[in-house]
């Protein structure tokens, strides 16, 4: 039975945990995840996690993060991953104290210095991923001691991403065999490549969080109910045994907080006691 949860930046653009908190307090949610387009180490001090803990352990609040979005674990340039590999390192930490279950990993792009990544070459693609394979090894233990998963999600197999297909995402999340590296199911990604019956079947066996929405005519992310999606597609997902979290990754600027709340009632339309 998953946990609804829903992305703090959805409810509100501040570098704070705390509007997606109180919105979560009024309207009876028990997830939120702490957006991508933060770097939480940086400002998460003590006294904001003490309240954040208080609030969560008062209203049962379930954390999840997700990394920055700009970062690439699979860059050739060292610096620059050794420099994300500390960022997650951090992360993971902030995720122990928040007892945070989950981080959510973009694989990212093709970042070669002096290569254009839309021009990756296969065999530079195969570094790469061996570099995001090294990446997770080394996070794993740390992710494993904090008791937290961190997640790799599946995003649309562009030219210029390093993971172009699901048995790649596959093949990584294997080669690390660790229960501390997972996959994330983003069915909106998935859908817009009209793929999402074969993101399931290929993902399956390792899916431990969701990102629901709904998506048409190529684009994702919007309200569930509105769009093309069917979701006895991903209704066994929703089972008991399945992924304990859910997060809505829906956003309609118009009406930021209508839209979150009108698609958690379709899913409970949908499923009913199985989601919290």
């Amino acid at each position: 039975m998953p946990v609804i949860s829903f992305v703090s930046s959805y409810v509100s653009t501040d570098a704070s945990a705390r509007p997606a908190v109180e919105f979560a307090v009024e309207h009876g949610f028990h997830g939120i995840e702490l957006t991508g387009r933060v770097y939480w180490p940086d400002v998460l001090t003590s006294h904001e996690i003490d309240w954040l803990l208080a609030r969560a352990r008062e209203h049962d609040i379930t954390f999840t993060i997700h990394f920055p979005f700009p970062a690439a674990p699979a860059s050739h340039h060292s610096a620059r991953w050794n420099g994300y590999l500390q960022q997650m390192s951090e992360t993971i930490g902030v995720a122990k104290v928040l007892e945070a279950k989950v981080i959510v990993l973009h694989p990212g792009v093709i970042d070669c210095p002096g290569i254009d990544p839309a021009r990756a070459t296969e065999p530079l693609r195969r570094d790469a991923v061996e570099n995001l394979a090294r990446f997770l090894s080394r996070v794993a233990p740390q992710a494993e001691d904090a008791g937290t998963v961190v997640c790799l999600e599946n995003m649309h197999h562009r030219q210029t991403d390093v993971i172009r297909s699901y048995q790649q995402l596959v093949d990584v999340v294997e080669r690390v065999d660790s229960a501390a590296v997972r996959v994330v199911l983003d069915v909106g990604h998935a859908a817009i490549q009209n793929s999402l019956d074969a993101a399931v079947k290929a993902l399956r066996p390792y899916i431990h969080h969701l990102h629901l929405d709904d998506a048409r005519d190529g684009v994702d992310h919007i309200e569930i109910g509105t769009g093309d999606i069917d979701m006895d597609t991903y209704a066994g997902l929703m089972q008991p045994g399945g992924p304990a979290i859910a997060t809505l990754e829906v956003v309609d600027e118009a009406d930021l907080a209508g839209c979150i709340l009108r698609s958690r009632d379709v899913l409970r339309a949908k499923f009913g006691d199985l989601v919290k």
